[in-house]
């Protein structure tokens, strides 16, 4: 049985960090079981680093950074460990390599896989105004213990601003507007690459009619969107009619994988 670390919240059903999600549609899109273990932001490292789980690398000052999506597959029968490992790429390749009998996420050709994993690592870039909104208001999704956490950390991901917490990140009225009219920019630039690839591989999917797993890249996105922006906001709103529907489309079919266990 797999065991899957992931960020917990205080929102019905937990499940809101994107970057966990991708690994959560993975094994949707696989059925391959699994079992949640919840984690608060601080229980991270320490959870992950006494099951032996290696860091996503080495920070400046020299301490690993733990991170999540993670997981730990244990065969039921002997106890034995099959794997330890985080990253939701990493994760996916591992899990089209032990579990084959399962539907692939990876392309099995050589530029098909790099031309994924060149998206998967620069997409976010391409995100970067929605990204701002949504991070700073991920903070109230969490629970106390979590938050302090969080604000501080990803406050230094937005070095532009020079603040110590997301609460004093200056979201303006005027902001906002500003940065909402860059993300409607950055999901055309999306949709067009969309349009390419259902002209050549003629499906919905990013690979034609199955998915894989950039689809769970996308759909990890939506998932963080709507559990902050929230299912009657504008911005959710404005997501679901961007691009004649596009984006409406896809969170329909992500419906059957979205589940929590």
């Amino acid at each position: 049985m797999i065991t899957f670390f992931d960020v917990t919240s205080s929102i019905p059903g937990k499940a809101w960090n994107a970057t966990a999600w991708k690994t959560r549609f993975s094994l949707n899109f696989k059925g391959i079981p699994c079992k949640t273990q919840w984690l608060e932001y601080p229980e991270i490292a320490p959870v992950l680093e006494s099951h032996g789980i290696p860091p996503y690398k080495t920070k400046e000052d020299g301490t690993p950074y733990y991170t999540v999506p993670a997981i730990l597959d244990v065969d039921d029968e002997t106890g034995a460990v099959k794997a330890k490992l985080l990253d939701s790429l990493a994760i996916a390749k591992y899990l089209d390599d032990a579990y084959p009998d399962t539907p692939r996420l990876l392309p099995a050709d050589k530029a098909a896989l790099e031309e994924q994993e060149q998206l998967h690592a620069t997409w976010l870039y391409g995100m970067l105004p929605t990204l701002i909104l949504l991070g700073c208001g991920s903070v109230g999704l969490l629970n106390k213990e979590s938050q302090e956490h969080f604000s501080r950390a990803r406050a230094k991901d937005m070095y532009m601003y020079n603040v110590e917490r997301l609460e004093d990140v200056p979201l303006t009225p005027e902001h906002r507007q500003e940065l909402w009219t860059q993300a409607k920019a950055s999901f055309d630039n999306f949709d067009a690459l969309l349009k390419e690839k259902e002209a050549k591989n003629g499906g919905p999917w990013f690979t034609g009619n199955k998915p894989s797993f950039v689809d769970c890249m996308f759909g990890g996105y939506f998932m963080w969107a709507i559990k902050v922006f929230g299912e009657e906001s504008k911005e959710w709103a404005d997501i679901m009619e961007w691009n004649d529907g596009r984006w409406a489309r896809l969170v329909e079919r992500l419906k059957p994988y979205a589940s929590v266990s």
